[in-house]
């Protein structure tokens, strides 16, 4: 079912609105917290209510991501850090480190291939990652009081600019019921014609941490548009301005394609419960927590000492608490006053669901002639004729996992936990299918896939941690696959510092997905039988935090490597007969990666970098570059104690090589595999040089993007024929807002 945009919005605001309400509370104009149904005489007759007086809000934030097989919690730090905010704004990424199309949220791919992500099922959205959170990123929070978070960032004018607004809200109902809201809105008009593009991403969260049950859940819905141009049509006329015949602004650039558009809709539903058994012991309390319980002390104390009854609906247990404080057994460095009575798991059984409902389309009233070398079909049911396109696809994945789990700690000879689970998957997808008059109609594929699989898994301690999972799939159309991972940290103590020694490893043999093995459009037609590719990972990190040092290696080999490729000719300054598909290399590719992550700080001054080594055994199918480094060079001080000021300049640079082309009609990058039109990119430092601010709850900023590219070289290329902007001025803030 479909959301409507105004149903959406009733539904934001009655999330939001609830969410105040379970406080059952609200702030007035003098900021004074008033309970609702407290204008009635009878409620409180001697009006001695202490929630008449003012008090300061309390503000404090615990964040943490799940696990998206078994729902585990993973603490994360809350994303209010203003260092490198600005490129934080960006595609290109925090170290600059993806290829893009030009326009900001527009496809993007990572340059480092040990960083790129997992394929998703939908192939088509992999390239939206900047804006697009899977449900083991998106961050659950408890907090203190309400909070809000609004970011917004933007350059340009009404004619070639962005904007980006980011709405975040989060609450809670007591100290065990979280919820929250994340509402993105992205917009880039573009420097260059036909390069518009819109997201509206909207996830609404809850969760429940009891005992014996939590629960996690997640749904989002987003729509993304984006306008294809399909590259400039000539490449001098950045690169070589002088030898065009005349000058042009980038606006003015012609470009290959016109009326071309790539939507997609989609909603995603996530839920992760589990039931514990287990029993209750005595255990000291943390430090927050003990900061906690004496400030909740002091509270309490002061109003004995002044003899106001604090009415909430339990007078007894205040009547206790006050005596309890005149005690001097309980002082505030009492032991036994900060002990808890904590609840100690000792098996759970788990159930997490996914369910995923995208809706491609891919529209086009253009294409200049001859730039598809191949028409499967004329007419796809009602739509135009011709030279037009509409390319239509569903796709809609249930994934229901059961888990059962002893869980490590409970007791001293229990020094690591176990899992055991069970996965169905049900795929089901519509696409055109052609008859025997040529015209194509929707048919629908289905797939129905078990595993099975376990975890062993050690978290706590300070020394060592691993994590091993194994999953093999017993039926379905992915029989036979199998995924083993694994990773383990160690700690010691070297000069007074801790180093750690992290080393990861997997072997996956996988079945491409499903849009790899089949895809059908007017244009673009396949059904491929693809063996299982197998890919060899091995890695080592050192992290040494005394000199900021990390060191990371990694090889890699893969087995039937499965990418995406295209060609087609440069004829009269535009591209004709273009093929794109999905190739498989049958022998074996090899990766070898080295990366160092060095923090240099000389007083007030810092320099970060982060150089990057990688080799290709094959540069036909899988293009990387040789060297890519990151570096950003600033001065940090503080103003008057409050300000906190960044200011200086972050810049990439790598090596030449035959970067991937992209293809807007499906909505991939591919490798360029016609020598006659390859092009080679890189050599060229993009440079952003920026004003970075914090001042209490708020970050802001001020940055010239792409300051370089106005300058030498004129080489400011990511994709072959998409350039960069020109050097833009951006300015963003971010304010958090405590209810």
């Amino acid at each position: 079912m479909r959301i409507k945009k105004p149903l959406l919005l009733l539904l934001m605001t009655v999330w939001v609105s609830g969410g105040q309400c379970v406080f059952s509370q609200s702030i007035n104009n003098d900021g004074d917290i008033r309970d609702y149904g407290n204008d009635n005489n009878s409620f409180n007759p001697h009006r001695n209510d202490s929630t008449k007086q003012k008090k300061e809000i309390p503000k404090g934030i615990y964040a943490w991501t799940v696990d998206r097989k078994f729902g585990d919690i993973r603490k994360v730090d809350v994303d209010t850090l203003p260092h490198l905010y600005p490129q934080s704004t960006l595609a290109m990424g925090r170290q600059m480190q993806y290829n893009t199309v030009g326009n900001n949220y527009s496809a993007r791919q990572n340059r480092i291939f040990i960083d790129r992500k997992e394929k998703l099922s939908f192939a088509f959205a992999d390239v939206y990652d900047m804006v697009l959170k899977q449900p083991d990123e998106l961050h659950f929070t408890n907090t203190l009081s309400p909070i809000t978070n609004m970011s917004y960032d933007n350059c340009g004018n009404k004619t070639n600019g962005e904007d980006h607004l980011n709405i975040k809200f989060a609450t809670n109902a007591g100290k065990r019921l979280g919820m929250g809201m994340d509402v993105n809105y992205s917009y880039g008009r573009g420097y260059y014609q036909n390069q518009s593009i819109s997201h509206f991403n909207a996830a609404f969260y809850l969760s429940y941490l009891g005992n014996q049950y939590q629960l996690h859940t997640i749904y989002s819905t987003h729509h993304q548009k984006a306008a294809e141009n399909g590259g400039i049509t000539k490449d001098d006329y950045i690169t070589h301005p002088e030898l065009t015949e005349q000058s042009f602004s980038s606006n003015e650039i012609p470009t290959i394609l016109q009326r071309n558009w790539n939507r997609n809709d989609h909603q995603h539903f996530f839920l992760t419960h589990r039931y514990s058994l287990g029993f209750y012991r005595n255990e000291p309390m943390t430090p927050e927590e003990i900061e906690a319980k004496k400030f909740a002390l002091a509270s309490a104390q002061e109003h004995a000492n002044d003899s106001i009854k604090i009415d909430n609906g339990n007078d007894e247990e205040v009547e206790d608490l006050a005596e309890t404080l005149k005690a001097d057994t309980l002082m505030a460095d009492s032991a036994a006053l900060f002990m808890k009575k904590a609840f100690v798991p000792v098996t759970s059984f788990i159930h997490t669901l996914e369910f995923d409902d995208y809706d491609r389309r891919h529209q086009a009233y253009y294409a200049p002639k001859s730039y598809y070398a191949n028409r499967y079909y004329d007419r796809f049911q009602e739509s135009y004729p011709g030279d037009s396109i509409k390319d239509v696809t569903y796709f809609r994945e249930i994934k229901n996992t059961l888990a059962i789990a002893l869980l490590e700690g409970f007791n001293k000879y229990a020094p690591a936990g176990l899992k055991a689970f069970a996965t169905h998957t049900l795929r089901h997808a519509q696409m055109p299918t052609p008859n025997a008059l040529s015209q194509a109609y929707m048919e629908s594929f289905t797939e129905h896939n078990i595993s099975i699989g376990g975890q062993l898994q050690r978290t706590q301690g300070h020394t060592l941690h691993y994590d091993v999972m194994a999953e093999t799939w017993v039926a379905g159309e992915d029989i036979g696959q199998l995924r083993i991972d694994g990773k383990g940290d160690l700690n010691f103590s070297l000069f007074n510092d801790t180093v750690r020694l992290t080393a990861k490893a997997f072997f996956h043999r996988m079945n491409p997905t499903f849009y790899e093995r089949k895809y059908h459009a007017k244009n673009f037609w396949w059904d491929n039988s693809l063996d299982k590719e197998m890919r060899t990972h091995i890695e080592g990190i050192f992290a040494y935090e005394k000199t900021k040092t990390t060191l990371r290696v990694a090889v890699e080999e893969i087995q039937n490597y499965t990418y995406y490729g295209m060609s087609y000719n440069r004829v009269n300054d535009t591209n004709t007969q273009l093929t794109a598909a999905v190739r498989q290399l049958s022998g074996n590719l090899n990766v070898m990666t080295a990366q160092l992550d060095q923090k240099l700080q000389f007083g007030p001054l810092h320099w970060d970098n982060v150089l990057t080594y990688q080799n290709t055994s094959n540069k036909e199918v899988l293009p990387l570059p040789a060297l890519n480094v990151f570096s950003n060079l600033y001065v940090e001080f503080m103003v008057a104690h409050v300000l906190r000021v960044e200011l200086g300049a972050a810049a990439t640079w790598f090596s030449e090589y035959e970067a991937p082309d992209f293809c807007p009609t499906i909505n991939q990058f591919a490798v360029q595999e016609n020598p006659a039109s390859r092009v080679t990119l890189g050599n060229f430092p993009f440079v952003d040089v920026y004003a970075n601010l914090h001042l209490k709850h708020a970050r802001f900023f001020l940055m010239m993007q792409n300051a370089t590219a106005s300058s030498f070289n004129q080489k400011y290329f990511l994709v072959p024929h998409y350039p960069q902007n020109e050097g833009v001025i951006h300015f963003g803030v971010s304010w958090n807002f405590f209810n």
